[in-house]
């Protein structure tokens, strides 16, 4: 009994949105007794200012907490997300997360949410072991993400399974998603939780459950954000003066007069003479400073023996490209029906419809990185520029990116994705469960593009018209696509528990059939450039005037699949899996494939030698093999012989068409195929407190298609063929650890995860060194992402270093690169190449944070990769690169009054005078390592007490940013993003601030 008790100790229990924890458990440690929330959170237990507190509730981390008197108290639980009691989707049901004996990872929703970005896909960085998220910049409606897990596993794509509510879906359509749709998202890595899928299941799996309605009455819940983008950086260019003091420098360097004066220099400088002496800011001109993203949506769920959940959104994003703007769409509607004691119905329907209309034209960044400062933008009549550095210059005035953007055209793109689904499950019996679905994917899209005809330029000096930057005939381009996905599966299960014994046996079958079909065509010459319909333009007489094109792709998968667990006394798990899945991509001699996988599991706490270790809550050993399948990287039509049409060649003095063979059948293809072993180990300490999970893996991708050399007799293009031949390995280790706790008021979750694979290229059946995109290599023993280039080793300092160094040619002078002689010849040549960085990040991690306090909630995410280069060639980092500008990094040169051999740069040249530096070499890799803030947000809930007043359950307020902070390490190269691509210019990478709303009625 509890002594001296006066009182009562009323609260409420919620969660840091505000919502509340029904059925959670309150005990009073001092005085022993309990009680259980209501379905409103509230409770009222006897005590007194100062007793200990003890709450607990299913799904969530138990907290400790001190009694207070007066006040309602208001506690807020965190979700237990990553505990080991949780249940976690896995293909084709659910299984408790303490039963599992494959590597799967659960992605904490409530990170996906409240974020200003425009994908999925990108809210995935960092949050998992051993899945790398590549988010590539990319201007809206031309996303670049994508998903690599545990390494890049073959020659071709490695992307993932996507599987929306049981549904395969493609990248795009998961990217779309709505982050606040999902109610949980499984990844399963290894082959015991991803076999069940078989034939596409060869690089991971990630699984979607949209979210459900519950029973109660209705609730409605709005969230909307208004943020702003900006770029993380800009390329850091100089401005006019320094530019023609350094074209100066390279012209001096290459032994030629000097370009400019210095009274045209100081006129850059000073800006005493704009029209022909400008200083422009080509950068600042194209992008604007900032671009709204914002985002509305409403949902609502409930019901009794209907349950319903729906949600419409509206996001609209803007890009650093003046009036260019992406809208999406998206409306879900997920419905469950318990239409007797043993039998439910359920829907599933999701439209998503996103594009833009564009009254301009892209104007390319690559076209952006080459404009100079001393070209003028417009003249001070109005007129477009003409002018460079005091002469007339119509190669630049031709290209003007912002003329191409105001007069250049205009396009429009949109997308509509449907899917819809209808399922049920009947339940006989105890133990007995009967599940099918039907469902349907569409996707159509269409594109329009009209290129304007353009008038020429006027000189700015004679007023006369330049009659070369004339760009004409006017152009419209249309684009049709069409893809439908019928999806009919069915499966049963049985689950019986007997004594200390239990088991459960799953055999289903699945039909797939899939088509696309696209049209494309083109007119020219149009009567002006404000018609839109491609019958306007000039019929033409010649293919370069008119043309259309189409084709249609179809394919089917037919599979069967079963799984069986055993548990014994909740101690000793096994799991078996089998997949057999049919492709009509194959040969019908190879068309069937064959996938299992087995695994294990040992719950070392449930032994009795373990029950006196009180600080450790769970211990579990985990074990799995299995064979997993690809067939992304297969042509639907690869067995067959390749056929098109054109000309075959000349017949009485006439060139006469026909059907010509441009591959080679191969009725031997078959899958890709990954043999994986995966061993894990995961554990819970200190009350639930702490979270460690370990796998290590080992994954051998056999069968991957290479093109392989045919005799040239068989008169086919390029004389290849693509065969099964390759095979790359994948080892790895993932570590994943979490903290939660309690300082006095102030609840916190802290957790961190890091993985690194070795990647290796085993075989390529006799065609090794595959040199791929200038300076990508396929080697044997190496690992896919390899650069293959020069080794450089600093610059020369003098011209006497270059006499004694291997001859590298006979431009070659001080201030030069030094390329290493790898093979001693005396000579600097191809075979002097070696591999010398990577592109992929094999090494990941990321690190999250989240607090509360009373009513305040702190959410932190990081994630940063190391052991990666970026190369950066061209305009990226090359000064006066194909008639470009230079920027702040060309300053940090060689120079004959700093002969510095390690300098940031070599001596400053153009490029017709500098075919010595600009080859491919380690000089222009870039280190690629990088640490970054990819969210930082702060809340705000106001006290239920007050929200009450006003009828509502809650109401947040938050701020929240993406892409903040970063850490990089390259110390040469600051005006770079490193999570950049290796290309010569690209879109900016964008980070953003918002503001937030979130409300419950």
């Amino acid at each position: 009994m509890m002594a001296q008790t006066s009182a009562l100790i009323t609260g409420r229990v919620a969660v840091t949105s505000g919502a509340p924890v029904p059925g959670a458990t309150i005990v009073n440690k001092r005085g022993g007794t309990s009680t259980a929330a209501g379905t409103d959170g509230k409770f009222s237990i006897a005590g007194k200012t100062g007793d200990p507190l003890e709450i607990s509730a299913v799904g969530f981390a138990p907290l400790k907490t001190v009694a207070k008197l007066g006040e309602p108290m208001t506690i807020i639980m965190e979700a237990a997300e990553s505990k080991l009691q949780d249940v976690v989707v896995v293909g084709y049901g659910t299984q408790k997360k303490v039963d599992l004996s494959g590597a799967v990872t659960t992605v904490k929703v409530g990170n996906l949410v409240n974020r200003p970005v425009n994908s999925l896909t990108k809210t995935l960085q960092g949050q998992a072991p051993g899945v790398t998220v590549i988010s590539r910049p990319g201007d809206v409606g031309n996303d670049q993400d994508n998903i690599n897990i545990r390494g890049r596993g073959n020659l071709g794509s490695s992307a993932p399974l996507y599987v929306l509510d049981g549904i395969p879906i493609g990248a795009d359509d998961f990217s779309r998603i709505n982050p606040s749709d999902v109610e949980s998202m499984s990844i399963l890595k290894d082959a015991a939780a991803a076999a069940i899928y078989g034939s596409r299941a060869a690089f991971g799996v990630i699984l979607v459950t949209t979210k459900k309605g519950r029973e109660g009455k209705m609730q409605v819940d709005y969230n909307a954000y208004y943020g702003s983008q900006s770029p993380t950086v800009l390329p850091d260019v100089l401005g006019s003066a320094d530019y023609a003091t350094l074209r100066n420098e390279a012209a001096t360097n290459a032994g030629k007069d000097p370009v400019f004066t210095p009274a045209e220099i100081q006129k850059f400088r000073d800006g005493s003479d704009p029209d022909n002496y400008p200083n422009t800011d080509w950068y600042s001109l194209a992008y604007r400073k900032h671009a709204p993203i914002w985002s509305n949506e409403i949902s609502v769920m409930g019901g009794g023996k209907t349950r319903y959940y729906m949600n419409a959104n509206v996001m609209h994003q803007e890009s650093l490209i003046p009036g260019k703007d992406l809208t999406r769409y998206s409306l879900r509607s997920n419905t469950e029906t318990q239409v007797s004691e043993i039998f439910k119905v359920g829907t599933n329907i999701s439209y998503i419809r996103d594009g833009f209309d564009f009254n301009g034209a892209d104007f390319g960044a690559t076209t952006l990185a080459r404009m100079i400062p001393t070209v003028v933008n417009k003249q001070s009549d109005g007129s477009w520029g003409t002018m460079n550095g005091g002469k007339v210059d119509a190669t630049y005035g031709a290209i003007n990116p912002l003329r191409t953007l105001q007069e250049g055209g205009r396009s429009s793109y949109a997308t509509n994705r449907f899917i819809t689904s209808l399922n049920a499950t009947l339940k006989p019996i105890k133990g007995l469960s009967f599940d099918g679905t039907i469902s349907y994917n569409v996707y159509n899209a269409t594109t329009s593009t009209f290129t304007n005809e353009i008038q020429p330029l006027v000189n700015w000096v004679t007023k006369e018209t330049i009659e070369s930057t004339h760009k004409y005939p006017n152009r419209l381009d249309e684009n049709w696509e069409n893809a439908g996905n019928l999806l009919l599966q069915g499966y049963a299960s049985y689950e019986h528990q007997w004594g200390k014994h239990y088991a459960k046996l799953m055999a289903g079958s699945s039909y797939e059939d899939y088509k696309y079909r696209n049209l494309t065509a083109f007119r020219k010459d149009f009567i002006n450039n404000d018609l839109n319909a491609l019958n306007a333009g000039s019929p033409g007489v010649t293919s370069a005037d008119i043309g259309n094109s189409g084709s249609i792709q179809e394919r089917a998968f037919n599979s069967y699949f079963g799984r069986f667990n055993y548990n014994f006394n909740e101690r000793y798990l096994v799991e078996a899996n089998v997949r057999r899945d049919a492709s009509s991509q194959f040969d019908p001699s190879h068309r069937w494939g064959t996938f299992p996988s087995v695994s294990a599991a040992w719950r070392i706490s449930q032994e009795r030698f373990f029950k006196g270790i009180t600080w450790m809550d769970e211990l579990k050993l985990r074990g799995s093999w299995g064979k997993l399948g690809n067939v992304n990287n297969v042509g639907y039509y690869d067995y067959y012989d390749g056929m098109t049409t054109g000309t075959i060649g000349i017949l009485n003095n006439a060139y006469a068409s026909g059907v010509y063979q441009t591959r080679l059948a191969n009725p031997t293809l078959t899958w890709e195929v990954v043999d994986m072993t995966n061993l894990g180990l995961d554990g819970t300490l200190f009350n639930h407190s702490l979270n460690i999970q370990v796998d290590a893996f080992k994954k051998i991708t056999k069968n991957i298609l290479l093109n392989m050399p045919v005799p040239i007799e068989w008169g086919v293009p390029n004389n290849t063929q693509p065969q099964n031949a390759a095979k790359v390995s994948n080892k790895g280790i993932e570590v994943t650890v979490s903290k939660s706790g309690h300082i006095g008021p102030v609840s916190y979750t802290v957790g961190g995860n890091v993985s690194r694979v070795w990647n290796k290229i085993l075989d390529m059946h006799g065609q090794d060194n595959q040199v791929t995109g200038d300076y990508y290599i396929y080697k044997q023993g190496e690992a896919i992402g390899a650069f293959y280039m020069y080794q450089a080793q600093g610059l020369f300092a003098t011209d006497a270093d270059v006499a004694k160094h291997a001859t590298q040619g006979t431009a070659t002078k001080a201030g030069d690169i030094k390329y290493a002689d790898l093979n001693g010849d005396g000579i600097i040549d191809g075979n002097d190449r070696k591999i010398v960085g990577n592109d992929v990040p094999y090494f990941t991690y990321g690190l999250n944070l989240s607090a509360s306090y009373k009513g305040f909630d702190l959410n932190v995410m990081g994630q940063g990769v190391s052991d990666v280069q970026v190369y950066l060639p061209m305009e990226a980092s090359w000064a006066f690169f194909n008639g470009g500008g230079v920027k702040r990094y060309n300053l940090q040169r060689w120079t004959k009054e700093n002969p510095d051999p390690n300098a940031a740069y070599p001596r400053i040249l153009v490029s017709a005078d500098n075919t010595q530096n600009q080859v491919n070499s380690s000089f222009w890799l870039f280190n690629g390592d990088y640490f970054r803030i990819k969210t930082l947000a702060l809340g705000y809930s106001l006290p239920a007490k007050l929200v009450k007043q006003w009828h509502l359950q809650r109401v947040r307020f938050y701020a929240s940013s993406n892409n903040p902070f970063t850490i990089k390490a390259d110390k040469r190269l600051k005006d770079f993003d490193p999570e950049m691509a290796s290309v010569r210019a690209s879109y900016p990478q964008l980070k953003s601030v918002s503001i937030g709303l979130n409300v419950t009625f």
